[in-house]
């Protein structure tokens, strides 16, 4: 991409962290950040839909995902939504023993253990 002003420069655009209406990105944290359930027009931002837009599709029963209806109140299951993102519903998770000295119990104090950690005398306080 070109600036207008200089023709011949490069202009990097900026990284995705905004969506192309100026909010921000919807991330899977920001999903599952969500909760269990959420609403219309929420669900309606992270699928790039209109809220109208929303609305026409949940009453046509062409949403994306299902919904859940409490009286005249419409609720979206954020799982559902990530499902349809094919996103993980949950986070990645890290290996324990990667914290761990050959798999300690992490709720011991195992200084001693570790090379080049000061050694407390028995009574000593930390």
């Amino acid at each position: 991409m070109t600036s207008p002003l200089h023709p011949h420069s490069v202009v990097t655009p900026p990284a995705h962290t905004t969506t192309p209406s100026g909010g921000p990105a919807w991330t899977p944290e920001r999903i599952r950040a969500l909760g269990t359930v959420t609403t219309v027009p929420v669900a309606a931002s992270i699928f790039g839909l209109s809220r109208s837009v929303a609305y026409d599709l949940i009453r046509t029963e062409k949403f994306p995902v299902p919904v859940l209806r409490f009286g005249s109140r419409y609720r979206i299951p954020v799982q559902a939504i990530l499902a349809a993102l094919h996103m993980p519903a949950e986070p990645p998770r890290r290996k324990d023993s990667d914290d761990l000295i050959d798999g300690a119990d992490p709720r011991v104090d195992r200084r001693h253990e570790i090379p080049g950690s000061p050694r407390l005398h028995p009574g000593a306080e930390r």
